[in-house]
């Protein structure tokens, strides 16, 4: 099995996840292939082609897919050209995230409770510079089945000295945000994917997003516009896992249900927290469009 094959399947079975880690993973892949001595010279399509194969196993993942739009912007360029173009491309990610968590810093307030769902490493990242720079607050996290995202997530806060962490299992989430254990604040998650009319995040986030319309909780989701779908997507766009991850030793002729995410309309109480600043879900493809024009296309 080649290099890149074992890639697509440490993506596919989740050994590397999260769409940073991925999108990282297929540039270092561009990187590599473009110092090959043989790639120098009609290269164009073996470089595509080993970063189409990873930014593509996974179907909700525009942060790794977007690099294909930026980096292979002209044909038959010289190797070093995609090279260059693919550490530009991972300049923009950081510079996002940075700016992310300046703004995010800003928003966490000391004594505040948030819940969280799933794992992303920018939401990470913003709760340890707040109690860096000396805050103290809450954070109730949902576990996030059937993979348990939410464990990665407890752990990392504690090993980053968030002393108050509580976990539960996802369907306390709801009850937790009508204030049967806590006042919440805030949720705070990250997105796997934005669109015109909403976003895409893992799986259970509709049902938090909705009880905190209905309990006028605000819900603020860290993400980069590097994110962004241009194209119409749909609840068929969403990618079903296996139900072995649900279920491993199921009767025989069950059927499954397993959604790896939901689509999320905007919400009038939820706004993204992005390199643009903090802005309503409607604002979200101009700003996109803006900033990146590659995105555009």
């Amino acid at each position: 099995m080649d290099k890149i094959a074992l890639l697509e399947k440490d993506i596919r079975s989740l050994k590397i996840q999260g769409a940073t880690n991925i999108a990282l993973t297929v540039i270092k892949a561009i990187v590599q292939k473009s110092e090959i001595p043989d790639q120098q010279e009609n290269n164009y399509e073996q470089i595509l082609s080993c970063a189409r194969r990873l930014a593509y196993v996974r179907p909700n993942e525009p942060l790794s897919q977007n690099i294909i739009k930026y980096v292979f912007d002209r044909k038959e360029q010289t190797a070093s050209y995609y090279k260059r173009r693919a550490l530009d491309y991972q300049m923009l990610m950081q510079q996002a995230i940075q700016k992310i968590i300046n703004l995010g810093l800003n928003l966490i307030r000391n004594g505040a409770v948030y819940l969280t769902h799933c794992h992303s490493s920018t939401v990470i990242n913003v709760f340890y510079e707040a109690r860096k720079s000396g805050k103290q607050f809450s954070v109730l996290i949902a576990e996030t089945r059937p993979l348990y995202q939410g464990r990665i997530t407890a752990t990392e806060l504690l090993e980053k000295g968030i002393e108050d962490v509580t976990f539960m299992i996802d369907d306390c989430a709801i009850s937790a945000i009508e204030g049967r254990l806590k006042n919440i604040d805030a949720i705070i998650i990250g997105a796997d994917v934005l669109t015109g009319k909403g976003f895409v995040n893992k799986v259970g986030t509709m049902a938090l997003v909705r009880a905190c319309e209905r309990a006028e909780i605000p819900v603020f989701t860290f993400t980069s516009l590097l994110k962004y779908f241009s194209h119409p997507f749909g609840n068929n766009d969403i990618e079903v896992r296996s139900g072995q991850e649900i279920w491993k030793e199921a009767p025989k002729d069950l059927k499954f249900y397993a959604p790896a995410f939901d689509f999320v309309p905007y919400t009038s109480n939820l706004k993204i927290v992005c390199e643009a600043g903090i802005i309503a879900g409607n604002e979200v493809a101009d700003k996109a469009g803006r900033l990146y024009n590659f995105l555009r296309r």
